[in-house]
């Protein structure tokens, strides 16, 4: 059973597990009682992660405020959050399709240098490569769409349907992320939870996982996402109170200000001020960036109520109001001096990690099997092996094994 649960989590489908189990453990099971198999433990530990949950709830506000009793806190703590998809086959029938929104989050344990001044108070130079910004800008709005399609109550767009390999597209973000060339923090350890609950629920989940981790005791914590409301609805009600720096990834504002200066201008003039603004943003002066941004908006005019998504004035004024949210969140060169991780890499990988087992034109879940194959998933993926450890107390407990002291 251990032997098909992993298959059935790790490779790309349940017939993949069959054949793979009858060629190596040379056990013939049908492709359904692999699923089913799946199912039943993946139930159980969603079952346990609830418990854990409200568990944690019901502690009194000074125990959550500090690690578990045994439990060594971490040097660094930080929780990182981002979307996914699947497709759901037990939707309305009146949903316009049939993807759906999943939930992912990396609780990363991190070995940081603190630094006297500013490691990299320079602009690296990727981040002037104009041509690269523009694909970025025009890739990571695409993504922020399809997600924007799929959330809450419209679960997607006829359109949004990826490739039908299973292996996702290469990253176009990623060599711009490892462009952030001053020494990043090293994760000494990563835990992940995936599911298809709302925000509010995720987040009970999240703040759950990271108290039992010793998150809440760490001397430095960090909580890294984009600009979406629902990431900051999670750091407000789980990881404010408990001293969680909010940061906003890097990545995604440089997007928000590319596609500004860039607005109604010349390539030259244009990248001209990009570069200034985007300088302002890597050294701090936000404050001086929505400054300038609404001078720009000013002299576009005033915005009419009928404007598209591609109106220069709209897309102006969209910067100015995402700058003005998320100032308080893009204080970057005090997250460098502090060691902190300024992009949202380790979630991106992540959710790909996750989606490479539940996402693909033919995979269609119901909400429970769903929900069952993303914990599974997570747990898989933790690398403190929370599913290694349900095995051992299954196992003791379906075969009556205890284990005795010595009273004497």
């Amino acid at each position: 059973m251990r032997k098909a649960v992993h298959l059935a989590t790790k490779l790309g489908s349940f017939d993949s597990a069959r054949e793979s189990l009858a060629a190596t453990v040379e056990v013939e099971l049908t492709t359904k009682r692999i699923e089913r198999l799946a199912g039943r433990i993946g139930t159980e530990r969603v079952s346990r992660r609830e418990r854990d949950v409200r568990a944690r709830e019901a502690l009194p506000l000074v125990k959550k405020l500090a690690a578990p009793q045994g439990v060594k806190p971490p040097e660094v703590a930080c929780v990182m959050y981002d979307g996914g998809r699947m497709q759901r086959c037990d939707l309305p029938v009146d949903a316009k399709t049939h993807w759906c929104e999943t939930k992912v989050g990396a609780l990363l344990e991190l070995k940081a240098e603190k630094h006297t001044q500013d490691p990299c108070p320079e602009l690296p130079d990727t981040f002037r490569d104009l041509a690269k910004m523009g694909k970025i800008t025009r890739e990571i709005h695409r993504t922020a769409a399809e997600k924007a399609a799929i959330r809450g109550e419209v679960f997607g767009r006829a359109d949004a349907e990826p490739a039908e390999h299973e292996t996702p597209p290469p990253d176009p973000l990623a060599e711009v992320r490892e462009a952030v060339v001053f020494e990043p923090p090293v994760v000494v350890g990563r835990d992940v939870a995936a599911s298809l609950v709302n925000s509010t629920s995720f987040g009970k989940q999240l703040a759950a996982r990271a108290w039992s981790l010793g998150f809440a005791g760490a001397p430095l914590k960090a909580f890294v996402g984009d600009g979406l409301p629902a990431n900051w609805g999670i750091w407000e009600r789980d990881f404010k109170h408990l001293g969680f720096v909010p940061i906003l990834d890097f990545i995604h504002a440089l997007t928000y200000v590319s596609a500004a200066a860039m607005a109604d201008r010349s390539p030259t003039e244009g990248g001209a001020i990009y570069l200034r603004w985007i300088t302002l943003v890597w050294q701090g002066q936000v404050s001086q960036l929505i400054a300038e941004v609404a001078a720009r908006a000013a002299e576009l005019g005033p915005l009419p109520a009928d404007a598209s998504e591609t109106d220069p004035r709209q897309i102006v004024a969209g910067t100015l109001t995402y700058l003005v949210n998320q100032q308080s969140r893009m204080n970057y060169p005090a997250y460098r001096l502090q060691g902190l991780p300024i992009t949202s890499s380790h979630i991106e990988s992540t959710v790909k990690q996750i989606n490479r087992r539940v996402k693909g034109s033919e995979k269609f879940w119901t909400a429970d099997r769903g929900e069952a194959m993303l914990q599974l998933r997570a747990e898989q993926l933790s690398d403190t092996q929370p599913l290694e450890v349900h095995w051992v107390r299954r196992s003791q407990n379906a075969t009556g094994t205890r284990t005795y002291t010595n009273a004497a």
